[in-house]
């Protein structure tokens, strides 16, 4: 552990065994911030962000800034380093290791006010080697949206938003009953009729998978279902990039010995034909990966095991089912809710950072006004830039 500079509140952590010690603070963090669809989600918590570290960044060292008051651990900030060119111009980037994938997540602090976010951002400058930006995605409108501006506007960096993606997700009601009834009646009549279909052909069957032992056969059936998936053909299942598929895999044992692992299989005939596998964590479902055989669709095999999966979550006292990801038709069906995530680049005071904010202020349209804290954001294509100073 090796202290930053002057400030005895901050220490830089390097290697993956030292962050070990982080587990207890990290999830509490977390737990403590992640009852709002505009707050943090599991995502931004430890097993996530080591899984990604192993997976993605093999367990080489990354740094790690530490924000400490008294014995208290008060903000964690997990940097990686990567190469982004912006206008044209190579810059040496940071950002939190969720960067790499993740949800509602950016940065952790125990009180998230101005001076603690003051006080973590102030590693930055102590940082061993140059940056020129830092990227952080939050969720428009959050409070951690209105910390990160403030702070840019405080430090005077100049900023852009690079990227935007809307979600859906899902207020649970009272019951699943109630909700069921409240469902569009196209949406009832399909999940029936697919369910009747199906069980007019085989034994019908569905489980939850939570604990170790039945993530081994959740994997299986998985792995099954996958090779005769719609994304199997698109070349987006999970099997098709060995890093992603064992970034799951190493995810799903730590979230089912921690007890926030939740899949969901339906079986035909004890033959797996469709998955959702998500983590619950408190009273939040997240949605990270689903699919079903091709040979089945005509079935809806989705849209039946969302009505065994929903049925079940009720029981553990869920209150929002987040899809996650983009705003796809099938997801459409079932919420008309949505909230965003921007990313941001904020740019430091060097030469090439200069340079990218005089590029920009040449060549870019003109500059949108800066998300409002209310989640009034600017709306505009997915890859289009936002600006200011």
């Amino acid at each position: 552990m090796t202290p930053v500079q002057a400030a005895e509140s901050l220490c830089m952590l390097r290697s993956y065994g030292e962050c070990q010690r982080l587990r207890k603070a990290w999830d509490d963090i977390v737990a403590s911030q992640c009852s709002e669809i505009a707050q943090l989600d599991a995502t931004a918590g430890f097993d996530w962000a080591m899984a990604l570290w192993e997976s993605h960044l093999q367990g080489a060292d990354q740094e790690i800034v530490v924000l400490n008051d008294g014995s208290e651990v008060a903000g964690i900030l997990p940097l990686y380093r990567l190469h982004k060119t912006v206008r044209g111009v190579p810059c040496r980037s940071i950002a939190p290791l969720t960067e790499l994938y993740a949800g509602r997540t950016g940065f952790l602090l125990r009180r998230p006010d101005e001076a603690s976010v003051d006080a973590l951002f102030a590693g930055l400058s102590a940082l061993p080697e140059a940056w020129d930006t830092l990227i952080v995605t939050v969720v428009d409108g959050s409070l951690y949206e209105k910390l990160l501006l403030e702070l840019a506007s405080r430090k005077n960096l100049h900023w852009l938003v690079v990227a935007k993606e809307r979600s859906p997700y899902i207020p649970f009601q009272e019951s699943w009953e109630q909700h069921f009834a409240s469902l569009p009646k196209k949406l009832r009549s399909t999940m029936r009729n697919g369910e009747k279909r199906m069980r007019d052909r085989g034994e019908l069957s569905y489980q939850e998978c939570r604990t170790a032992e039945e993530v081994k056969q959740f994997n299986a059936a998985v792995d099954a279902i996958e090779q005769d998936s719609w994304k199997a053909a698109a070349g987006t299942s999970i099997a098709s990039n060995p890093v992603h598929q064992a970034f799951h895999v190493n995810l799903a044992q730590r979230a089912a010995d921690d007890g926030r692992f939740s899949g969901h299989l339906l079986f035909l005939d004890g033959q797996p034909i469709a998955y959702i596998m998500g983590l619950l964590h408190g009273g939040v479902f997240l949605d990270l990966k689903e699919s079903y055989r091709a040979s089945f669709r005509e079935m809806s095999p989705g849209h039946v095991l969302k009505s065994f999966a929903f049925a079940r979550l009720y029981t553990h006292g869920t209150r929002l089912y987040d899809f996650m990801g983009k705003c796809e038709e099938y997801k459409l069906k079932w919420t008309d809710k949505t909230y965003s995530r921007s990313t941001y680049v904020l740019f430091n005071h060097t030469l090439r950072s200069r340079l990218v904010r005089l590029m920009d202020k040449l060549f870019k349209r003109p500059a949108a006004a800066a998300p409002a804290s209310n989640g009034a954001a600017p709306q505009r294509e997915e890859g289009a830039e936002t600006a200011a100073s």
